[in-house]
């Protein structure tokens, strides 16, 4: 198992708790939401607090999905949770690899393990 999904209906107040309880989430390049809107069309989700937030979006066409991973939850990053919500979307955010493989590669840097 390389990482466990949860699905919600409120990504944004369940990322809030989890980060309030202490889960760690990767951080997204704030370039990702200069275009967002461009790339993936309207949302009802406001933007800026997407972004405060690192959350991820993605659209198919379905729909939309809001998505965010943890930092590895062990000393070895091989395991983490990936929080998702949908709206329509069927899909597993492949509009958001190139997003995640680089913050998961930051993450390794500072670790200092791969």
């Amino acid at each position: 198992v390389q990482h466990l999904a949860l699905s919600t209906n409120d990504i944004i107040s369940a990322v809030t708790q989890l980060r309030d309880n202490g889960l760690d989430f990767l951080r997204v390049p704030t370039t990702y939401y200069a275009e967002l809107e461009e790339r993936v069309g309207k949302i009802d989700e406001p933007l800026d607090k997407l972004a405060e937030l690192g959350i991820l979006v993605d659209r198919d066409e379905e729909g939309y999905l809001l998505q965010i991973f943890s930092k590895p939850i062990q000393d070895r990053p091989t395991l983490f949770f990936e929080i998702i919500e949908r709206h329509g979307s069927r899909g597993f955010g492949k509009g958001n690899f190139k997003a995640l493989f680089e913050s998961i590669e930051r993450e390794q840097d500072l670790r200092g393990n791969l």
